[in-house]
């Protein structure tokens, strides 16, 4: 491998690296209707008691958020209607405080159904007291991703002085291939960026 197509490598390679975080699209949790922090919301609405939600929020935000829950429970003897608006505005405090104390930005409740696939099973894991399933999925699907990206990146590897277009090949499926590998190993020992719930 020459100097000047290692350079233009490491030039590929960076610029899809740089680009990647921005192509990824962020998955709502914590603030979809059907997330754990909302969910819980629901629950001490009806209830009447702020106490469970208070695990969600920092110290310093305690008051706030009982000052909230207190004026919507007055709110929701009004009617249905009133009900349904002062719920949506206490899940869009609890929710922004929540957010606010991760260091991530409040961009308003997202509807049911937008967890995303590996957080939802991350959740029913936990309700169901064992992770074995989930890891064996990840497993699996990991395992068959790299095989199957190693497997391309070889053959195109093998072809690739054939041609200029050839060599191109290679070097799209090298940087995909070693990406996802550095990205899995990565998240594996704990080098992952800050999460986005």
């Amino acid at each position: 491998m020459t100097s000047t197509f290692r350079k233009h490598l490491l030039a590929i390679a960076t610029t899809i690296a740089f680009a990647m975080p921005l192509a990824t699209p962020v998955f709502a949790h914590c603030d979809a209707m059907d997330g754990p922090v909302i969910s819980e919301a629901e629950a001490a609405l009806a209830a009447g008691d702020i106490t469970p939600l208070l695990k969600w929020v920092p110290a310093a935000n305690e008051a706030a958020l009982s000052d909230a829950f207190d004026r919507t429970l007055e709110v929701r003897q009004l009617g249905d209607d009133a009900r349904e608006v002062a719920d949506r505005q206490f899940f869009a405090t609890l929710v922004e405080i929540h957010r606010a104390s991760e260091g991530a930005p409040f961009t308003g409740i997202k509807p049911a159904g937008e967890i995303d696939p590996a957080v939802a099973a991350a959740d029913a894991a936990l309700e169901n007291g064992s992770i074995d399933e989930l890891l064996a999925r990840v497993s699996a699907k990991f395992e068959q991703t790299a095989r199957e990206q190693f497997e391309a990146t070889l053959a195109a590897r093998h072809a690739a002085d054939d041609s200029v277009a050839a060599g191109r090949d290679y070097v799209e499926h090298y940087v995909q291939y070693v990406h996802y590998l550095e990205d899995a190993h990565n998240a594996i020992a704990g080098k992952a960026a800050a999460h986005d719930h």
